[in-house]
C-alpha cells in the first residue's frame, strides 16, 4: 500500500507471502454458504483472496487509516463487509452473525485477549485459524507437563482442539518480525461438560503465578489461606504436595477447585 507504513504501536508486520495464505485458507476449509470473519485484514493480503471463495466475509480492522484503502481493494466484492471496529469489543449479533469461521494474524500484544474473545464465543465458531507468534502457538497447544503448559492453553483447550498447522519464517512478513510464527487451527470440542467458574479461573491464574515455585507456594496465602487444608486436599486428589502447576491436567485444575471451593477456602 503506497503511503503507509506499517505502525509499531499497533503491531503490525503484514503477511506478503502468497503461498502461506494460500495454506491459511486451506487450513481454514471454507464450504459453500460459509461466513468468515477476519480479525484485522489490514492491506487485504487474506482478505482479497478469502473475497474470491465466495463466502460471506466480515472483515473487522481497528486501524481507521486503513479503510478507504480496503474499501477501494475490495470494490466490487458484494460477499465482503469492511468493520471500523475493535474486535475485542466488537459482537457478532452486530453484524447478524449465528455461526462463522474466524481467521487472522495477530499482533503478539493481541494473541492472549483474541483467543479469551474466541474462547468465549465457542458456540457460534465453527474453526478458527490464527497466525502468532511460535511461542505463543506452543503455549496454546501445550499439554500437561511440558514447559509451555499455562493458563492461555488452559483456557483455549477448554473449548477447542488446538492444533500446531505450520511454522512461518519472519521473511513472509512486511516489516519481517524478529521471532518465527506459526498458524494454529482451533475446532471446537463436542465433550465440553464443566463450566468456568470465577473460582476455577483464579486457582489456574494463580497457579502459574510464579512457574518454578511448586502449587502450595504460589496458591498460599492468596488465594487458599490454609495451606494445611490445600495440602491435605491435594493428598486427598493423589497429587504430591510439592506438585507444580504444570504437571496438573484440566481435570486435576477441576477436581482441585471444587474441594476447594466445597470447603470455602477459595
Amino acid at each position: 500500500m503506497p503511503g503507509y507504513h506499517a505502525k509499531k504501536r499497533l503491531g503490525q508486520n503484514f503477511l506478503k507471502s502468497d503461498s502461506i495464505i494460500q495454506r491459511i485458507i486451506e487450513t481454514l476449509d471454507i464450504k459453500p454458504g460459509d461466513t468468515v470473519v477476519e480479525v484485522g485484514p489490514g492491506r487485504g493480503a487474506l482478505t482479497l483472496p478469502l473475497s474470491k471463495t465466495n463466502a460471506r466475509i466480515i472483515a473487522v480492522e481497528f486501524d481507521r487509516d486503513m479503510m478507504g484503502y480496503l474499501g477501494k481493494l475490495l470494490r466490487g466484492y458484494d460477499n465482503v463487509s469492511i468493520v471500523n471496529a475493535d474486535f475485542l469489543t466488537w459482537e457478532p449479533a452486530d453484524s447478524d452473525l449465528n455461526r462463522f469461521k474466524l481467521v487472522g494474524n495477530l499482533p503478539f500484544n493481541l494473541s492472549s485477549p483474541v483467543m479469551e474473545w474466541t474462547a468465549r464465543h465457542a458456540e457460534s465458531i465453527d474453526r478458527a485459524v490464527f497466525m502468532v507468534q511460535k511461542e505463543v502457538a506452543e503455549r496454546i497447544c501445550s499439554v500437561p507437563g511440558g514447559k509451555d503448559w499455562s493458563p492461555l492453553g488452559i483456557f483455549t483447550q477448554l473449548v477447542y482442539d488446538a492444533r500446531l498447522a505450520f511454522e512461518v519464517g519472519p521473511e513472509n512478513f512486511s516489516p519481517p518480525p524478529k521471532v518465527m510464527s506459526a498458524v494454529i487451527e482451533l475446532t471446537p470440542r463436542q465433550d465440553v461438560t464443566e463450566a468456568v467458574t470465577p473460582e476455577f479461573e483464579t486457582l489456574v491464574r494463580a497457579s502459574f503465578r510464579q512457574r518454578r515455585k511448586q502449587l502450595v507456594n504460589n496458591l498460599v496465602p492468596d488465594p487458599v489461606a490454609d495451606g494445611a487444608a490445600l495440602r491435605e486436599i491435594l493428598a486427598e486428589l493423589n497429587l504430591p504436595a510439592s506438585i507444580r502447576a504444570e504437571e496438573l491436567s484440566i481435570s486435576d485444575f477441576f477436581k482441585l477447585t471444587r474441594r476447594l471451593t466445597a470447603r470455602t477456602l477459595l
